[in-house]
């Protein structure tokens, strides 16, 4: 976006403020300083509130919010652009209000260095484990994405990948590890490198959740939104969010805008198909022939995608066919695969509880850890009452 200050024009995706050939170059938390108080617009914001915003989880004293309002004052040669309110806070004195930055604008470049190209085709292949999700796929994600910052340590978009490689991992298989803490900060170190990337704070928000920090994700999830909307990563973590507080109706938009941006995307409306199906038959229905339909056609292209064959053999339970469904899933080993949870969710949609309670307690073994995807699943719904799921849900919470 464009902030216009007076007879500056700063841009925030480029961190940079240009006037009458002068050019400065904010630091990422002065950016996020300066966009925050331009959102304000015109309003006085505490000095809490920026310290939240700009630091959000962490802790630091009211002397670094003094510096980076002090450096916004020196490098943009004007104290009246920030006013200090006495007792209130800050506020921005904008010459205009924010624009968004046209998609067409000639911006400097960001800054790249040698191993740039070399870690995004690892993050790509990262992204494309996932997407198949066979047996061993986070555990090769997670590697790809260590690489990839070992080449690339100063770009935004390889860290955020790495943060949710990780934030996969710890919640999906982790044995017995545990990677909240780093993705935490790979996540932060995201968003400081380029403040304005969407998939920074996607990556964010994603890991704020898993360790409870809920207004901070939903603040993470919510700029992520508006500066990469069309982002099918940004709008999965968007949706996962939203499922996991209980807030459906919303998940299940966002699991389909998900689908809709990704030609060959099955997961988010074969999300979408489970998550509506006790309240909307019909809204499940439709999410579920058409997650079927892209797996059929990535089964003719790619016969082992486990994911399609996965997806192919689970969907058909939504779609009336048990028998279809028990034989299928069946004849197909996920050991070692998170995509279990998928048969374990089909397998108690059809009756068969006692295989949906194998399945979870190897994904528990293996350390699964999606309490919140346990608790507010619709095809778990039947299970609320049994001892297996109060024990294993109270095991999740404490892990």
């Amino acid at each position: 976006m464009y902030i216009e200050l007076k007879d500056w024009r700063f841009n925030s995706q480029t961190r940079r403020a240009e006037r009458a050939g002068d050019q400065k170059k904010l630091s990422p938390r002065a950016t996020r300083a300066l966009v925050e108080l331009a959102k304000a617009d015109g309003s006085v914001l505490s000095r809490q509130e920026l310290l939240d915003r700009v630091w959000p989880n962490v802790y630091v004293t009211d002397e670094s919010l003094t510096k980076v309002v002090s450096e916004i004052r020196q490098k943009l040669q004007d104290r009246t652009l920030i006013e200090t309110i006495a007792k209130g806070g800050y506020r921005l004195n904008l010459r205009r209000p924010i624009w968004p930055a046209p998609a067409n604008i000639d911006c400097p470049m960001l800054e790249s260095t040698e191993g740039d190209l070399e870690a995004h085709a690892l993050c790509h292949e990262a992204r494309a484990e996932i997407v198949r999700c066979g047996p061993g796929a986070l555990e090769r994600s997670e590697a790809l994405t260590a690489k990839a910052v070992e080449l690339a340590p100063g770009c935004a978009e390889v860290r955020a990948e790495r943060a949710i490689a990780l934030v996969r991992s710890h919640t999906y298989w982790s044995e017995g590890r545990s990677f909240r803490d780093t993705a935490l900060t790979e996540a932060h170190r995201a968003v400081e490198l380029q403040p304005a990337l969407g998939l920074a704070h996607s990556a964010l928000g994603y890991a704020q959740a898993i360790h409870g920090q809920w207004h901070a994700a939903e603040l993470s999830h919510s700029r992520a939104v508006r500066l990469a909307s069309d982002d099918p990563m940004v709008l999965h973590n968007a949706g996962w969010y939203l499922m996991y507080r209980g807030k459906i109706g919303a998940a299940v938009c966002y699991f389909e805008k998900m689908s809709e941006r990704e030609a060959l995307n099955i997961k988010g409306y074969a999300v979408a198909s489970q998550l509506c199906y006790g309240h909307s038959p019909q809204r499940a229905e439709r999410n579920a022939k058409l997650a079927l339909s892209r797996a059929h056609m990535r089964l003719q292209a790619d016969p082992g995608d486990f994911r399609a064959k996965t997806a192919a053999a689970s969907l058909q339970a939504i779609l009336g066919d048990h028998d279809a469904t028990f034989a299928a899933l069946e004849r197909i080993d996920v050991q070692g695969s998170p995509q279990a949870i998928y048969h374990a969710k089909a397998m108690a949609y059809i009756g068969e509880d006692d295989r949906a309670w194998r399945y979870l307690e190897d994904l528990f073994d293996h350390g699964w850890r999606d309490v919140f995807w346990l608790a507010n699943d619709p095809f778990f719904s039947g299970f609320r009452d049994d001892t297996r799921y109060t024990s294993m849900k109270l095991s999740l919470l404490a892990a």
